[in-house]
């Protein structure tokens, strides 16, 4: 079955998600250069970003659904999926924890003692876990490849599940995930006497993060009927004009109270609804890039070079911002660089280099491997 044509609007969705963890990790290092309290509050924008990787995990969801579905019947139908999966995700995700592990002598001496019980972690995408133990660490120069891990061990068994039930089914499990995980966060709310050890569980644990993936998992069944379909284009953008005001909200009111818009740091509202907030307007978001007329404003935005620039690259910006991040962060802080112009500069500078590397690491790597794809495409069956 012929794979469906390439949404640019979906890769300006990714590029502007992209921006926001960068922003989000990069900004509030920067604010350490700096007593301005103009940049204090520009930094304190940037907060409110977290959301970037439900954003992720929702259009992984309605992507990878779409194409399993799509692909069911072929005759390679699993030989297929994880072979292409593989060249998308394995050459750049090991090129990148080689480098960092070889260099963590010089990155972060006092890490190289922990290499040998954190590395078959990371070998094997289980790097989330960290948040939760004690005898073992991570690098905070591989610190985002937790979520990376989420989706790995999602879509380990996931084609089984779209391979061997029907649709209505695979809705009624993305629906149950959906559910058990808002009731779970609810009780929670109530029971869990430890606020930051429960709002830390909710944000890193693999279970409770599927609930993202399983709202684009229902958008992308609900699409494969006609009439569903329609009911959903005529929805989405009140949903999302309702449901991101309202997260922005949330934040900004928890933000005065606790201190920082974000659900890990023992700030329980953003923890019992922010997720749900966040996946309903990256779903919603979804579906007007999809269906709504293609000369419409929102769509127009979406696919502007700049943010499908950010959405192309937006693997290897996302694993090598940190590393570059925290690099630049040690050298200038090391030889007692400050001022608001360090402020500008460090940003500049980590935002400058992290996309030349991209560039590279895409034309010289990921690239080629992708190419590869070709020999695993998805044919249209015989006539």
């Amino acid at each position: 079955m012929a794979a469906e044509e390439r949404v640019n609007e979906l890769d300006g969705m990714r590029g502007i998600a992209t921006i926001l963890v960068i922003s989000y990790h990069i900004f509030k290092r920067g604010d350490y250069f700096t007593t301005n309290a103009i940049l204090h509050f520009v930094t304190s924008l940037t907060l409110y970003g977290w959301y970037a990787l439900d954003t992720f995990f929702v259009l992984s969801g309605f992507l990878i659904t779409g194409i399993l579905l799509r692909t069911k019947e072929e005759k390679h139908y699993f030989k297929n999926f994880y072979v292409r999966r593989s060249l998308r995700v394995f050459p750049l995700y090991y090129f990148v924890l080689a480098l960092i592990l070889f260099l963590m002598p010089r990155l972060d001496p006092d890490y190289v003692a922990e290499i040998p019980k954190s590395l078959p972690y990371y070998l094997f995408y289980q790097q989330n876990w960290f948040h939760f133990m004690t005898s073992v660490k991570g690098t905070e120069h591989l610190s985002v490849t937790w979520s990376l891990a989420i989706e790995e061990q999602f879509y380990l068994l996931f084609p089984f599940l779209v391979y061997y039930t029907r649709k209505e089914t695979l809705a009624k499990v993305a629906g149950g995930i959906i559910f058990v995980s808002i009731l779970a966060r609810v009780l929670s709310a109530f029971l869990w006497e430890d606020v930051a050890q429960m709002t830390n569980f909710f944000f890193y644990n693999t279970f409770t993060r599927f609930e993202e993936i399983s709202f684009g998992i229902l958008i992308a069944v609900a699409f494969t009927y006609p009439d569903w379909k329609a009911k959903l284009t005529k929805i989405a953008m009140p949903v999302f004009l309702i449901a991101y005001p309202a997260l922005l909200i949330i934040e900004a009111i928890t933000s005065r109270d606790i201190g920082i818009p974000h659900p890990a740091y023992s700030n329980v509202p953003l923890t019992v609804v922010g997720y749900t907030l966040a996946s309903i307007f990256a779903a919603a978001l979804i579906v007007v890039l999809t269906t709504h007329d293609r000369m419409s404003l929102i769509r127009r935005i979406f696919r502007n070079k700049v943010l499908t620039f950010f959405g192309d690259h937006s693997y290897s910006i996302y694993l090598f911002h940190m590393p570059i991040g925290l690099t630049m962060l040690d050298y200038l802080w090391r030889n007692n660089y400050r001022g608001w112009q360090i402020y500008f500069l460090y940003i500049g500078l980590t935002f400058g280099i992290t996309i030349f590397i991209s560039m590279v690491t895409w034309n010289f790597l990921e690239k080629p491997m992708l190419n590869l794809k070709k020999y695993f495409d998805y044919k249209e069956p015989a006539k």
